[in-house]
């Protein structure tokens, strides 16, 4: 009984200085609150002499959830001095969580695994256009994509400069993709080729037409890709003359991929020629890269009646309601509730986007469909125009959760 008494007096009043690594942990845990900025200056003094990594870890991950810039030199020191790899990786999921918020209910010794299951994945979340990120926050994640000895946070270091959409670091990326001491960190030079393409900014053009050249076929490939993710047009005919004369399937694809990103009228001939091709996969991206092109599809009405490919249906679904015939985005609309939803949602961003069908796209937030007007909200919060707002918020109190839930988010997209 004395114990017990005992133990509950200790906790009361838990400190970052006790000797108890379970006292230290239950300070942080107090601590450890959205807002509560006056902590800050505690625990970056605690980080500087806590023995034992995984509080350390904690204490990294508490500055996150408090989600304060403050915050930030100490995470940066963390990132660029502690000696334990997990530390170093949560000090990069806490920068993210300082622009990308994040829903946690756990306990700060769960955040690690949570971190990792949102920021360090292939589709990882990005920062909206109207966050102003942090010079310091994104020169430490160069300084860590430069200088780490580990591979896997040079890597994360890099994808979380995507995820920041860190446009003014594109010349450090470039330079450490180029690099020949980068030669033997293929992990690391994939991922930058990835970011440059999420990125999306011309300048890292020159550098990705280099890596057409490299060894690795996937590293080329994703270049490839991402020449046509940043508009890098001086490219075409060199991709081009990929697609023509290389061998490999995946080169080839990627190549066309690129292509019908790029909005280059120069590829006209080429995606003409593939209309009736009988890979359907060529077709799609043929009927795709025209769609951008503000082709007149006029003659597609056929194509589509005969085509019996669905991919190929939506993209040339795309391409007619481009180029006027607005009728078509119903296709577009009901193929959200399909397999091929990932691709109806990107087509009809690019109509609400770039083509100034956003009219249009209101009417299907009635639709009788929910899984249709759920998916329909989030291209909505996706292309973030103030005049979505009135038809969002007839959808928050929709009978259907999902499409609550989607509506609720595209407005907070839009910080409505």
């Amino acid at each position: 009984m004395i114990l017990v008494l005992m133990t509950a007096l200790l906790f009361q009043n838990p400190s970052l200085d006790s000797t108890s690594p379970r006292e230290r942990e239950a300070a942080l845990e107090r601590m450890a609150v959205l807002g509560n900025r006056e902590a800050i200056p505690a625990l970056a003094e605690a980080l500087k002499k806590e023995p034992r990594s995984d509080l350390r870890t904690q204490m990294v991950a508490a500055l996150g959830r408090i989600r304060d810039r403050e915050a930030i030199p100490a995470l940066a020191e963390r990132l660029q001095m502690d000696l334990d790899k997990d530390v170093r990786l949560q000090a990069i999921g806490s920068l993210l969580r300082l622009y990308i918020p994040i829903e946690d209910a756990g306990t700060l010794r769960s955040m690690f695994n949570l971190v990792k299951s949102i920021f360090f994945v292939a589709s990882r979340p990005v920062v909206g256009p109207e966050v102003q990120v942090d010079s310091a926050a994104k020169e430490a994640l160069t300084r860590a994509m430069q200088r780490d000895f580990n591979d896997d946070v040079r890597v994360e270091a890099v994808r979380a400069l995507g995820s920041l959409k860190a446009k003014d670091q594109v010349p450090a990326l470039a330079q450490t993709l180029e690099d020949p001491l980068s030669r033997e960190h293929e992990s690391v030079r994939m991922e930058i080729v990835l970011t440059l393409g999420t990125i999306r900014d011309p300048s890292a053009g020159p550098a990705l037409e280099k890596a057409l050249r490299d060894p690795n076929k996937r590293l080329a490939g994703e270049a490839i890709l991402a020449l046509g993710l940043v508009g890098y047009t001086q490219a075409r005919a060199t991709i081009e003359n990929r697609f023509r004369t290389d061998g490999d399937r995946r080169i080839k694809n990627r190549s066309l991929e690129a292509l019908a990103l790029m909005r280059d009228p120069g590829s006209t001939a080429l995606f003409e020629s593939l209309l009736g091709h009988s890979d359907a996969y060529y077709r799609e991206m043929a009927a795709e890269g025209l769609a951008r092109l503000d082709y007149d599809a006029g003659g597609f009405k056929d194509r589509f009646t005969r085509e019996e490919k669905q991919n190929v249906r939506n993209a040339l679904a795309f391409a007619m309601a481009s180029s006027g015939q607005d009728e078509y985005i119903n296709d577009l609309a009901n193929a959200l509730d399909s397999r091929q939803d990932y691709q109806a949602e990107v087509y009809l961003y690019e109509l609400g986007k770039f083509d100034g069908k956003l009219n249009e796209l209101h009417r299907y937030l009635r639709s009788s469909s929910p899984v249709v007007r759920a998916r329909m909200a989030r291209v909505l919060g996706a292309i973030g125009d103030p005049a979505s707002t009135e038809p969002l918020r007839t959808l928050t109190t929709d009978s259907n959760v999902e499409v609550v839930r989607e509506a609720v988010a595209a407005l907070r997209k839009m910080n409505l």
